[in-house]
């Protein structure tokens, strides 16, 4: 499910009166919360993908699973005037990207199947392959990237399929390859010693593909912990998660800038004793007199429970604790002696503090789970 997005100018980010996209009707309670997309650090990552990169690489931003809960369809739109083409996962990403006009390059990463088959050609996508039978599944005029394993072990070909597979492409001359790639599963580690394993295989066995064909290889941690010492960029790059301002892997990226914020507001607030519990399994209890604060935001909305008694929250610039048991659609947070207005905003992520990388620390994950599991029913704001 895609996500539902607004958009507002922005000088208007953090107002609770949106101009509402056509396509989306929006009820009072979904502005109980929302997410905000600022679209200038966007820009701002692909500067410093740019900078890092070999001169002249193509850009082919991976915009999956909505942009990794950021939205594919603003996303693509921002993008298109900088990039090359984009990557999803599966036809129908490809599909919606289209019926909302992208008209660049459009690679599928997983295979065709006899179901999906039709839309690479309906709607003019990139297949990828790893055995002869996906081109047999490709109608006339269709085009392709061959997909090599070099070690991930996931959708590419086998080293010892590839004969079979260079056999079938030189026979289906009705159809037109355009790219060869391959995988880094470890460049999130910037001491790994598999890129360069990696590289080393995909280097000779490209070579058995036409030269015109596009050569792409790096991913985020590929482009970020190694293209300053090792030939990896070849024609073209897909940036992932850093395109949304995190790095993969534990290692910080200083240029890059977080893209999303997810705001709410105080609906509730009483007044707590010292030694009172709160919300379910009383897990936490006051440690003096003072004011417990509620959010209508819950894991049901993608704040993952285990973040109960973990994770901190800004209100007017300030840090509080949340407090007890996170709840299907609520959150409390301890506010002391602050008798905070209702109606305030409280933010539980945001660019400088309350990052998606430190939520994924303490959830033992990675940012790339927190902020696609931000349900596509919170709706998307975009900025900048």
């Amino acid at each position: 499910m895609a996500s539902e997005y607004i958009e507002l100018p922005p000088d208007d980010a953090t107002k609770l009166s949106p101009n509402v996209h056509p396509s989306l009707e929006v009820d009072q309670a979904s502005l109980d919360q929302h997410v905000s997309i600022d679209l200038s650090k966007l820009d701002q990552n692909i500067e410093a993908i740019t900078n890092t990169v070999a001169p002249n690489t193509q850009l082919w931003p991976v915009i999956k699973d909505d942009a990794y809960g950021h939205g594919a369809i603003p996303i693509a739109k921002r993008l298109a005037p900088q990039v090359h083409g984009f990557c999803v996962v599966r036809p129908s990403e490809g599909v919606r990207l289209r019926d909302a006009g992208i008209r660049l390059p459009i690679l599928v990463f997983e295979p065709p199947n006899e179901r999906t088959a039709p839309f690479y050609s309906t709607h003019d996508l990139m297949a990828s392959v790893s055995h002869s039978r996906h081109l047999d599944l490709l109608q006339p005029g269709c085009s392709y990237h061959v997909n090599i394993d070099t070690g991930m072990k996931r959708l590419g070909a086998p080293i010892e399929e590839l004969p079979a597979l260079l056999q079938a492409i030189q026979k289906r001359k009705d159809i037109y390859g355009k790219g060869v790639y391959t995988h880094f599963y470890k460049a999130d580690d910037p001491g790994s010693s598999t890129v360069a394993e990696q590289l080393d295989l995909f280097q000779r066995l490209q070579s058995q593909f036409p030269t015109e064909w596009l050569r792409h290889t790096a991913n985020s941690g590929a482009i970020f912990h190694y293209a300053k010492q090792l030939p990896l960029s070849f024609d073209a790059v897909r940036p992932g998660v850093c395109l949304y301002g995190y790095s993969a892997g534990d290692q910080a990226i200083d240029s890059l800038r977080p893209l999303l914020s997810w705001q709410s507001r105080l609906v509730h607030h009483q007044p707590v004793k010292k030694g009172e519990s709160v919300s379910y399994g009383a897990r936490w209890r006051a440690p003096r007199d003072g004011w417990v604060g509620v959010i209508p935001v819950g894991y049901a909305h993608g704040l993952p429970r285990l973040l109960s008694n973990k994770m901190q929250l800004c209100i007017n610039n300030e840090l509080y604790e949340q407090v007890g048991s996170i709840t299907m659609d609520f959150t409390l947070i301890w506010l002391g002696e602050d008798k905070v207005p209702l109606e305030t905003p409280v933010f539980l992520l945001d660019a400088e503090h309350l990052r998606a990388n430190v939520w994924a620390e303490k959830t033992q994950t990675i940012a790339y789970e927190i902020t696609t599991r931000i349900s596509p029913k919170v709706p998307r704001v975009y900025v900048g």
